[in-house]
């Protein structure tokens, strides 16, 4: 039905509405020590609970989460906490690559039709869950194409978590343990603080949960990146290809590639060793020959080009220029 031009505003609260029907109590937050002004007040609604879109520019408030605002009076992940999505998350276990895919989602007409949840794919559930919504809408000849996205910072900070906890089988109380200092390392540009966090989170991982595939070990990266506030984004496009992931802060960037390699059980150290330095190189290489750090070079930020080396649950190395 919210795909029928009439109907695309009847599951939120428009947006040019908040002020008419909800102004009200907006002000009377303005008295609590806890909020400033109206404006910020309102731009805090509109960051976390606005953004869902069924036709790429009608938008709607979550009217669930801006209802428990009110009453809670203050921001929090409510829709979210309101259930655990343990079969979407079983769905993104089996293809961690939809993870660290996800601003670049879409989705047809003819996939709207699916109802099969033997066969559904994640892109779609993500989708019917609320978890991504419209960004846009690209017609075509054929079924229309629909550019998804995550709707606001509600469910973009409680998704990550959750994806995070689901690919390594943890606790989301150990993320929160691990925040403050792998934050701490990334701003002082110190890559073999987070790489010893890294190795004890994957060493962590239960065997039956770890996958062989290089998404894998992208996606519980970016999960982490994601969850500690990184605006982390993946795949990125630049003149000689695409990066696996950029992660900007306000004085640096790191360019950062990833390579997994097949690893024999038996292998010795120092064979494990040469396999460490044959695929960190290419990881380099990569970087250096494809250019991927040329679009920050005009910029006043320090840049850090680095490879990430998998050759298994716990075997990982990383290698800075």
């Amino acid at each position: 039905m919210t795909f029928d031009e009439k109907y695309n505003s009847i599951c939120g609260i428009p947006v040019e509405s908040l002020d008419e029907h909800f102004g009200a109590h907006i002000s009377h937050l303005t008295s609590s020590k806890r909020f400033k002004d109206y404006s910020g007040i309102r731009n805090g609604i509109l960051a976390w609970y606005d953004g869902y879109s069924w036709d790429g520019e009608t938008r709607v408030i979550n009217p669930f989460s801006l209802l428990s605002f009110f009453a809670r009076k203050k921001f929090a992940s409510f829709w979210y906490a309101s259930g655990t999505p343990s079969f979407l998350m079983g769905l993104m276990k089996k293809d961690p690559s939809v993870y660290s895919s996800l601003r670049k989602l879409k989705i047809t007409e003819l996939m709207l039709d699916c109802a099969e949840l033997d066969n559904i794919e994640a892109e779609l559930m993500l989708f019917q869950s609320g978890y991504l919504t419209v960004k846009e809408v690209e017609p075509t000849a054929g079924s229309d194409n629909y550019h998804l996205e995550i709707p606001n910072f509600e469910v973009r900070e409680a998704f990550h978590l959750q994806a995070l906890t689901a690919f390594t089988g943890g606790k989301q109380s150990r993320v929160k343990d691990i925040q403050q200092e792998i934050d701490q390392a990334l701003h002082e540009g110190d890559l073999s603080r987070v790489l010893a966090m890294l190795k004890g989170l994957f060493a962590s991982i239960p065997y039956q949960l770890h996958i062989d595939r290089e998404a894998y070990y992208h996606s519980i990266f970016l999960a982490v990146m994601n969850v500690l506030g990184f605006d982390a984004d993946a795949e990125v496009s630049v003149s000689g290809g695409r990066v696996d992931a950029v992660l900007e802060l306000d004085d640096k960037v790191y360019i950062i590639e990833f390579k997994y390699a097949q690893c024999a059980p038996d292998a010795s150290p120092e064979e494990k060793q040469a396999l460490f330095g044959k695929t960190l190189d290419e990881g380099l290489k990569q970087i250096k020959d494809k250019g991927y750090a040329s679009k920050y070079t005009g910029s006043s930020k320090t840049i850090y080009q680095a490879a990430f080396a998998f050759l298994g649950r716990d075997e990982i190395a990383v290698r800075i220029d």
